[in-house]
């Protein structure tokens, strides 16, 4: 028998199965519908419909806190962000990144990458913790709603027994005049209750719902973490080291393509200057003709200085015979002025 039959089982039967220390329980409660006190029906079963109250609390509280949608947003961002290739206008990569700047190095990529699957798998981390203390939680709370439901059916049993030797005349004699409305009260009590009952019984099922997807959505975690995130970790790498080799190749390719393009420029201007030298060794004979006119300019500058020292031959003749004159005229004039004086 599952807990949802036997909770139904004890609510048509709420003396089954009863333990001593229940059957005395049952003697208490009954002991506590005073019918000579108002408030005894008003205060009965008031402290277990309290404690149902906040148990129903702690449910919402925890439903509140296990952000689901939450958690099914961040797996879905992180399909949707490592899905995600470069510009379309762009040759497509086989790196799961989202569109960056074109200086970026291949380094600065691997991590960003890395660094946004450790933030993804740390909120997933998050998120499993939370569930996990939501299950333990649902599960404590599921235990209580069973002692709550124990002890609701205890005072609904000890009210329908109270209500019972009510009816049969066992009461104080004084409280004959007030005991149709003491019995009417003790009869709207046991509805009261009934209806706590019922509310125990629907959330049993509600918790063990709530329980299950809590649990289901923890493993799916639990396999997101230790299957699917070492999963793309790895391909990452792969595709890092795919991109290293292809960055190798095509290194490779522009050295074989510069080394091709040297051969190839060092050849011509090889050629070139080859056929410069040999130009230049055969414009170095001498031209005839330069010698020629170089024969005549010679010839004629020395022509022009034979010309030039006769010249200076005859002007240094004319000025020796000046000077001699002049020297003539000075000793007479001198001989004269020798004479005037003696005479």
């Amino acid at each position: 028998m599952d807990d949802l039959a036997l909770l139904r089982e004890l609510s048509d039967n709420p003396e089954l199965y009863l333990e001593d220390e229940d059957r005395e329980l049952l003697q208490t409660n009954k002991d506590l519908i005073d019918v000579s006190k108002a408030n005894s029906i008003t205060m009965y079963g008031s402290d277990i419909q309290k404690k149902m109250a906040d148990l129903s609390e702690m449910m919402i509280k925890s439903i509140g806190e296990t952000k689901v949608d939450e958690i099914s947003e961040t797996i879905d961002q992180t399909v949707e962000y490592l899905s995600e290739t470069d510009d379309k206008d762009v040759k497509k990569s086989v790196l799961p990144w989202k569109k960056q700047d074109k200086s970026l190095t291949l380094q600065n990529k691997y991590d960003i990458i890395s660094q946004n699957v450790e933030k993804i798998e740390s909120s997933l981390q998050a998120h499993q913790v939370r569930l996990m203390k939501d299950t333990a939680m649902l599960d404590q709370i599921y235990k209580m709603n069973q002692e709550y439901f124990r002890l609701v059916n205890l005072k609904i049993a000890a009210a329908k027994d109270k209500l019972e030797q009510l009816r049969m005349g066992q009461y104080p004699a004084d409280c004959a005049d007030i005991m149709p409305d003491i019995m009417d009260r003790l009869e709207r009590k046991i509805v009261e209750l009934e209806t706590t009952r019922t509310i125990s019984i629907q959330q049993a099922p509600q918790i063990r719902m709530l329980q299950a997807n809590a649990a289901a959505m923890a493993d799916k975690l639990q396999s997101t973490l230790y299957t699917v995130i070492p999963l793309w970790k790895n391909q990452i790498v792969i595709a890092f080291g795919t991109e290293h080799t292809r960055a190798a190749i095509a290194t490779d390719k522009k050295l074989t393509d510069m080394s091709n393009q040297l051969l190839i420029k060092n050849a011509q201007n090889l050629k070139m200057l080859t056929i410069e030298t040999q130009k230049a060794r055969d414009e170095n004979t001498i031209d005839p003709k330069a010698l020629g006119e170089a024969n005549r300019i010679l010839i004629e500058s020395l022509d022009d200085i034979t010309k030039i020292q006769q010249e200076g031959k005859l002007k240094r003749y004319q000025a020796e015979q000046e000077l001699a004159k002049i020297d003539e005229e000075m000793k007479g004039r001198l001989y004269l002025a020798s004479v005037e004086s003696k005479s």
